[in-house]
């Protein structure tokens, strides 16, 4: 039996399409892993006369997993996320909690003073305070 051009056609366009699904499961796959190990909290950034003041959520996460790196321009913050296993007898217990990291780079609005920086870390709320490099003072300008 002779193949023809339109039989040899349909056969690419099978092959490229079996291709593109498995391609497109290997990415969802990916992204699934992605997400499910890394978090990106969100964050409030408040400019003051005399300093930048971050907030960030991370709740669940202890004091000690939280890793802090200030420089004149940016503020980067990891944590580390840690999956309870509880052993339970005699019936199942379902655990939706995410093991993994939380990272978040912050730009600041100005240069700031990164050996000056104080960190708090309460209720889930990781609060930084950088005093800025050069402060907004009023110069008083004579009028003539």
């Amino acid at each position: 039996m002779r193949k023809t051009i339109s039989d040899s056609k349909s056969l690419v366009e099978k092959m490229l399409e079996d291709t593109a699904k498995t391609i497109d499961s290997i990415k969802d796959d990916i992204e699934k892993t992605v997400v499910d190990y890394t978090f990106v909290p969100g964050k409030d950034i408040i400019e003051t006369d005399d300093s930048i003041i971050v907030h960030i959520d991370i709740p669940g996460i202890k004091k000690k997993d939280i890793e802090l790196k200030v420089t004149e321009t940016k503020m980067k913050v990891t944590a580390k996320l840690e999956e309870e296993h509880a052993e339970r007898s005699n019936y199942v217990t379902h655990h939706d909690r995410k093991a993994g990291f939380i990272r978040r780079s912050v730009r600041f609005p100005k240069k700031v003073m990164p050996e000056e920086a104080e960190a708090k870390y309460q209720n889930g709320v990781l609060t930084v305070e950088v005093p800025k490099l050069e402060k907004n003072e009023g110069l008083t300008v004579e009028i003539k």
